[in-house]
């Protein structure tokens, strides 16, 4: 091993003493507040002498089972969306790669206008993929560092105004139940993709009023279509789709091609449906809030039934018991949703980099037509 590598594995801590990308800043409040919890019930034991407070060591078993299924549901499911997720973000780079090499290989350019053209088809391509991570981390509108540069000038997005309509796109904190035992999980997200709390909008429970659509029955209805509205990476779609209808109505390609492209903008279209449902279906609150009940029941238990026999040593055997569910718990609750910025999500902006990476290397280093590139490499 070089030196320098070997100095940088030395710099390195192990695994078991990182706190950076740990859970242990979101659950540590909860952690704390039973080990207080556990020595006031030493204290009154062993100092004041209230002996009654022990409790028979039956009552940890029976619930310890239940909980246990509790928490390894909630872990699995939470890592099922978190690789489903991985999985749709590999079938989007597949795609645009697959695209990016039909359309500069497959469509022929004669002028320097058509040229211009399949450049600003192959930024719509990355564009696609940096309008998706915007879109399902619920920040609308397209004036980010990495988007607006990629989509055709003097284009104004539908999406664009989602700011107007959603005032209030409060940021996912990626904060785990077990800092806040106790707290309630509502959301305050606001858009097209935020969490609603059900799905009949007359109901006071909800927290909103029913929305007013209009009817579109007859051709009368069509100047309310600036009431209408798309996402952003859709539209994005539709754009490359009527550049290849476009290429097809020219002759400048042929059926077979628009197919292969079509399929690809399908599968595109429907990367973005599974992402937008793994955002829009988070782990039913019932059954969060059921957890959390259940989790707080076993640990405010535990310094009943053990007290008798472990004496002080109940207060550090609470805390790492605490620590040890909390954690699983807090686990499941940073990765259900991974597609924002913790250190456990998803690296959304480096597979939209390294993305853009590729596509910039085949604009700027393979020629778009060739007379015999295997003989001249041009």
């Amino acid at each position: 091993m070089p030196p320098q590598r070997w100095l940088d594995f030395l710099s390195e801590y192990p695994d078991v003493l990182r706190w950076r990308g740990s859970v242990w800043p979101s659950i540590l409040p909860s952690v704390l507040t039973m080990g207080l919890f556990a020595t006031l019930i030493a204290v009154l034991y062993l100092h004041f002498g209230f002996t009654k407070l022990s409790l028979p060591n039956a009552v940890i078993p029976s619930l310890s089972v239940v909980l246990g299924l509790l928490l390894a549901f909630r872990a699995n499911t939470s890592y099922a969306r978190f690789y489903e997720g991985r999985q749709i973000w590999e079938q989007i780079t597949s795609n645009s790669r697959n695209l990016a090499r039909l359309v500069w290989c497959a469509i022929p350019e004669r002028t320097q206008s058509e040229h211009l053209e399949k450049m600003r088809c192959m930024k719509l391509l990355l564009a696609f993929a940096v309008a998706t991570k915007h879109h399902i981390r619920k920040e609308m509108g397209c004036n980010y560092y990495d988007l607006d540069h990629l989509l055709p000038p003097n284009w104004i997005p539908a999406a664009a105004n989602d700011k107007t309509q959603y005032p209030q796109a409060a940021e996912d904190t990626s904060q785990s139940p077990a800092a806040a035992l106790f707290a309630s999980t509502e959301t305050t997200s606001q858009g097209p993709l935020a969490n609603q709390t059900g799905d009949n909008p007359d109901d006071p429970a909800t927290g909103h009023r029913p929305v007013l659509f209009r009817k579109f029955v007859s051709d009368e209805d069509l100047p309310d279509e600036a009431d209408a509205d798309m996402s952003l990476p859709l539209e994005i779609v539709f754009r490359i789709g009527l550049y290849i209808a476009q290429m097809k109505n020219t002759n400048r390609i042929d059926g077979n091609i628009v197919g292969t492209i079509t399929t690809h903008l399908n599968n595109l279209i429907d990367c973005l449906g599974s992402l937008e449902r793994i955002v829009n279906t988070p782990i039913p609150r019932a059954y969060n809030i059921h957890l959390k009940q259940g989790l707080a029941l076993y640990l405010l238990a535990v310094p009943f039934t053990l007290i008798a026999d472990l004496k002080w040593w109940i207060i550090p055997t609470v805390i790492l018991v605490s620590f040890t569910l909390f954690g699983i718990e807090g686990i499941g609750a940073q990765i259900e949703n991974p597609f924002m910025y913790s250190s456990n999500d998803l690296p959304l902006n480096q597979f939209c980099d390294q993305l853009r990476k590729e596509i910039e290397y085949i604009i700027y280093h393979i020629p778009s037509e060739t007379e015999n590139v295997l003989m001249h490499g041009r």
